[in-house]
């Protein structure tokens, strides 16, 4: 929903400038604010509220307000407020900025009061709507796109310590971009200025700890009424709602509450088409049409096509802002663009779930797993060392943002607090927030809510993931007490499923030897190498048109199975398939948002 924008300073043109960029994140109307000291400006996407009461700026007493998101829980606060924007005005200006700390929801906005000319700026603890800021010539500027700071002359130009941490985790965590002078609020941070004095104040609304509950036992029924709480609180000022439906059971589980509650959404789920024969990848979508089936909903499966995906990469990471370490981007891009055509405004998904509930792999070996994602993800063979992050940096940049008072001295815990502010947040969250709002549409995480969150975070790290010895063996289970809570709700087959992912099947594309898939194979080929013949991108990179054909493309062993026959080039080539598939799509997504954003170094 929306977008902001401000300037510290008179200044009209530039405000309409950054409206008139960030037109797609609020078609239905814009609104300024302006005097000697603070120009603001405001994109309108109207959901909660669609009459004269949501236009925006706001204004009460001595206070203006521009705000991007969703209260849940307004009324609770305020029971008379008619907006969830007017509930923030009404608590800031009876209690200051610690009311921020109630607020249930996602958000990000700039409150502003004509007197005192203190300006506040904050975003929701879980990094769920971004907030971009920087200084032009002195001058402190805010928006929630990256292109409307670009717009109003920002450098183009990349930042090294952003690049340095990039390379080294696939994405910008923390309050670093890769545009040089350009900078992001963390998740649930708050930052007061004064426009007079300059003078500023920040503090972080996660930087609390909950505490681990003594008494679990009721932990799965708590879970079940509180997701359902979190469903409906979530379909507040509905329009047209639709479900990412991956057949897993975090988003089968919202889709059972939202039949509970009487909502039957159009769900979405994609399939791909492989000449390959069976695939894993399309067990998603056999097992989420057998669930909207039984429940009878409106389901549409996505195809997006080998070549939507190659003729897309410009447009995902134009949307994006910023590159990440992702095979699927363009298939991202491609599925919002589907479902937006099908008069959806609001899209809920299961995002967050394996963070709060311990869905991963290395969940199972906390220890392990805080070196591996509180530090980095690593990729080894760059050879500029200049612009590689050692991890003593790493760990020093780490520290300069992550609010640590919200560890509890549970590993499991707090492995997953680190990924929630870290790879959730900077990832999941504004990926879906920003190529859902390239066609005004507003993803929504139920699992998110304070509802629901904070309470699983309450429950102990050795009861998200179990380990059971039988037979001299260990047996592990990922998400017990979310299995648990709907394991007589949600048939077996999705409740019993393991977790899978969701990615475009570019294994099965570029290996081509293995793959029948020849068309789009030579078609990927050209199109990567088209992309990385780029000079100035090999410079930066270290490497050579001959580095890309026989360290990339040519590795056929990606998804080669552990066969007998194999096993002496696995041994010799340990490793290697998925580096080189993270290296590769790690280096392309940045050539091409290089290339979109016309970068320099």
């Amino acid at each position: 929903m929306c977008a902001i924008h401000g300037i510290l300073t008179r200044r009209e043109s530039s405000i309409d400038d950054m409206i008139k960029v960030a037109h797609h994140r609020g078609p239905d109307g814009n609104g300024k604010y302006i005097d000697d000291d603070i120009s603001l400006g405001h994109n309108l996407l109207s959901i909660i509220n669609t009459t004269e009461l949501s236009k925006q700026p706001m204004h009460l007493n001595d206070w203006v307000l521009v705000f991007n998101g969703e209260i849940y829980n307004y009324k609770t606060l305020y029971p008379d407020a008619e907006t969830d924007s007017e509930v923030i005005l009404k608590g800031i200006q009876k209690e200051g900025v610690d009311f921020i700390e109630k607020l249930d929801g996602m958000f990000a906005f700039a409150c502003y009061n004509k007197v005192t000319k203190d300006l506040i700026l904050a975003r929701d603890s879980n990094g769920s709507k971004p907030l971009f800021y920087g200084y032009k010539e002195s001058v402190f500027c805010f928006s929630s796109e990256i292109k409307s700071l670009l717009e109003i002359g920002f450098d183009r130009k990349v930042s090294k310590e952003g690049f340095k941490q990039f390379y080294k985790q696939g994405l910008n965590a923390g309050y670093l971009t890769l545009f040089d002078g350009i900078k992001k609020l963390v998740p649930g941070e708050v930052v007061s200025i004064n426009v007079k004095t300059g003078n500023k104040k920040s503090f972080n609304i996660n930087n609390k700890k909950i505490d681990l509950l003594v008494d679990p036992r009721r932990t799965a029924n708590e879970v079940k009424e509180r997701l359902s709480q979190s469903v409906k609180e979530t379909l507040m000022g509905r329009r047209n709602v639709g479900l990412f439906l991956s057949g897993g059971i975090d988003s089968c589980s919202i889709l059972y509450e939202m039949t509970q509650h009487q909502i039957k959404p159009k769900t979405f789920t994609s399939r791909f088409i492989l000449k390959t024969g069976g695939s894993r990848l399309n067990e998603d979508a056999d097992r989420a049409k057998e669930l909207t089936d039984m429940y009878g909903t409106n389901h549409n499966e996505i195809t997006v096509t080998d070549e939507d995906y190659i003729n897309n990469w410009e447009e995902t990471l134009l949307a994006l802002e910023e590159p990440r370490q992702s095979k699927s981007l363009p298939a991202y891009y491609c599925t919002n663009k589907y479902i937006s055509e099908n008069d959806i405004t609001v899209t809920l998904s299961g995002d967050g779930s394996d963070e709060l509930f311990g869905g991963y792999k290395h969940h199972k070996f906390p220890h392990w797993g805080m070196k591996l994602k509180a530090l980095s993800h690593g990729f080894p063979i760059l050879n500029n060392k200049e612009l590689y992050a050692t991890k003593e940096e790493q760990k020093e940049y780490l520290d300069s943002w992550f609010p640590k008072g919200c560890l509890q001295g549970d590993r499991a815990n707090d492995l997953m607090m680190y990924e929630c502010l870290q790879t959730l947040a900077e990832d999941f969250l504004i990926r879906n927030d920003k190529l859902g709002m390239r066609f005004s549409m507003e993803a929504r995480f139920p699992f998110l809510n304070r509802t629901i969150r904070d309470y699983v975070r309450s429950i102990p790290g050795d009861l998200k993931c179990t380990k059971d010895f039988m037979l001299y063996n260990w047996s592990f289970h990922n998400k017990k007490i979310l299995k648990s809570a709907y394991t007589n709700k949600l048939p077996q087959f999705i409740v019993g499923r393991a977790k899978t992912g969701w990615r475009f099947p570019t294994d099965e594309t570029i290996i081509g030897k293995h793959s029948e898939r020849a068309p789009i194979h030579n078609a990927l080929k050209d199109y990567i190498s088209n992309i990385l013949s780029n000079k100035e991108i090999q410079e930066i990179f270290e490497f050579s048109d001959k580095d890309i054909q026989h360290k990339y493309m040519n590795v056929n062993d990606w998804r080669m199975e552990p066969h007998p026959k194999n096993q002496k080039l696995l041994q010799a080539k340990a490793g290697i398939g998925l580096q080189s598939q993270k290296q590769l799509f790690t280096i392309l997504a940045f050539a091409i948002w290089y290339k979109v954003f016309k970068m320099r170094m």
